[in-house]
């Protein structure tokens, strides 16, 4: 960094203040002080109350939805393996007229145990009902043009499928149909087993739970369709999700938490979403911001009046201090105290100042700045100057591909290995701007800079950062070389060799990115 310069012998020193001026003014700043410090430890203690607050609804949300994951899961995995063991007995019967008598009174033997139950099927592989629980049979009724018969009539697959809910047509009730194809001898569609669950029981496991006037629970499918959803709105079941944001985050991972609007209501609510294990469905329990947030609000909003008040009772007991203050030395004392906190204070400022917040390099303040300076140290003593510009290839088709948020983690890691490229201290690596990195190297003339870069450019690509939109399907960067080693023709100033960079860069691009050129058109390209 550049010396700072000593003051001018010629340069007035501010006039002193009177013994009795400053002891007033020392006085001020310290009721000043205590008033900030309350309000600065309100805020810090109110926003902690926060996060506090949050993480607790988080840790509900999560605890409830786990709690219900495992309910759902656990229900329509019981319906699961009672399907399969009608299909079991048909398939061992070859569905035998007496095996489908004895059947009937086995089906409404399930349906009047099972709460959750609504009624048990068996159709044939044209869609006629051979037998069901239903205790009205009709001879006519026909599911062949029903979605879960098709699809077990196309689909050799003999896992039991959960479909979309449907309105049944033996009562006019929302139902969720569980059902399993059934194979003759030969392995020939031979017909559906089919146990249908009540919506509005589904509907009543939900209803039970606390979650707030503004809070949201659905069973979904793994594809996103609405099984069920609180609070109830016909038109909601089976309806798509799955091209939503929220949909989107719930998919990377089997369960955690996310915050984000709902796409049917819009009402941004914190969700805990769950996976489930034995089948394909998907658990959400929303709290809605609002009001998870809305004791803490109220709290805060009484903890930040009594701080008001308390600061207009400090600043009028300040009137009686700046009497009170007397001796010198203890104003002096305090004035002492508060200059090396303020150095503090403005050391870290000064290092957040030179410091990128998203890389943790340095930002381009600082770059300018040790630019400047390794330049004219190194003109001094004659010794060459190189800088290296990276750009990071294809980056916006990166971010539009994969969102911003995995954008920031690229950039992240790229910086590290940019970073660890670089050995000596008096090296530097500093993020330019949006995807562009600059490294700068003092006395390294232009044939060690190369291998410096070409050293980073490998690193970047060992990181095999997936990037599907790019041509070498993993993250790569561009760079451009250029050197300053004071001969005829090179350039002697910090924006001519960024700017000799950048144009290097540029061809760099042009050639057809991962790979490092120079000034002169030199270049490593990438194996």
């Amino acid at each position: 960094m550049p010396a700072v310069l000593p003051r001018s012998p010629a340069t007035p020193a501010p006039p002193k203040l009177p013994d009795k001026d400053r002891s007033v003014a020392s006085a001020v700043l310290f009721v000043v002080l205590v008033a900030l410090l309350l309000v600065a430890s309100n805020v810090w203690l109110a926003w902690r109350a926060r996060d506090a607050g949050w993480q607790q609804a988080a840790d509900a949300s999560r605890n409830l939805t786990h709690a219900v994951a495992q309910q759902i899961d656990a229900m329509f995995a019981e319906v699961g393996r009672v399907v399969g063991s009608v299909v079991y007995e048909l398939e061992r019967s070859e569905m035998a007229p007496d095996a489908l008598d004895r059947l009937q009174p086995v089906l409404v033997t399930h349906v009047a145990q099972s709460e959750h139950l609504h009624g048990m099927f068996v159709f044939g592989p044209d869609g006629r009902w051979l037998v069901n629980s239903q205790p009205v049979q009709n001879p006519q009724a026909n599911n062949a043009d029903r979605a879960y018969f098709i699809h077990h009539r196309d689909s050799p697959s003999t896992r039991v499928a959960i479909g979309k809910p449907i309105v049944s047509r033996s009562s006019g009730v929302w139902v969720i149909p569980v059902s399993r194809r059934i194979d003759d001898a030969e392995g020939q569609f031979a017909g559906v087993a089919l146990a249908t669950i009540r919506v509005d029981y589904v509907l009543g496991l939900l209803n039970g739970l606390q979650i707030g006037d503004k809070g949201a629970i659905a069973l979904l499918l793994d594809d996103g369709t609405v099984l069920a959803r609180r609070p109830f709105f016909a038109e909601d079941l089976g309806r798509s999700l799955s091209g939503t944001p929220l949909f989107q985050m719930l998919t990377q991972s089997r369960a955690g938490i996310a915050t984000a609007p709902s796409p049917i209501d819009g009402v941004r609510r914190l969700v805990g979403f769950e996976h489930t294990r034995s089948n394909a469905l998907l658990v959400t329990v929303a709290l809605a911001e609002d009001e998870v947030l809305a004791e803490w609000r109220r709290s805060a909003s009484v903890q930040a009046l009594g701080i008001l008040l308390l600061v207009v009772v400090v600043g009028l007991a300040g009137g009686g201090v700046i009497q009170a203050v007397r001796h010198r030395r203890d104003v002096e004392r305090d004035l002492t105290a508060a200059r090396d906190a303020l150095v503090l204070a403005n050391d870290k400022l000064e290092h957040l100042a030179e410091h990128d917040g998203l890389t943790g390099l340095y930002n381009r303040r600082a770059y300018d700045q040790h630019i400047a300076s390794a330049m004219a140290r190194c003109r001094r003593s004659r010794m060459p100057v190189s800088v290296v510009l990276f750009d990071v290839d294809f980056f916006k088709k990166y971010n539009d591909f994969f969102g911003h948020l995995s954008g920031d983690e690229c950039l992240r890691q790229v910086a590290k290995a940019l970073e660890a490229s670089v050995r000596r201290p008096e090296d530097m690596v500093a993020r330019y701007g949006g995807e562009e990195f600059v490294i700068v190297l003092p006395e390294t003339d232009a044939a060690g800079a190369a291998l410096v870069a070409s050293a980073a450019r490998a690193a970047v690509r060992a990181l095999q950062i997936a990037h599907p939109q790019s041509p070498f399907e993993c993250v790569t960067v561009s760079g451009g070389l250029a050197c300053c080693d004071w001969t005829d023709g090179a350039p002697d100033s910090a924006q001519d060799l960024l700017a000799s960079a950048d144009a290097a860069l540029y061809a760099a691009k042009q050639a057809g990115r991962n790979t490092v050129l120079s000034l002169a058109g030199r270049g490593a390209r990438a194996a």
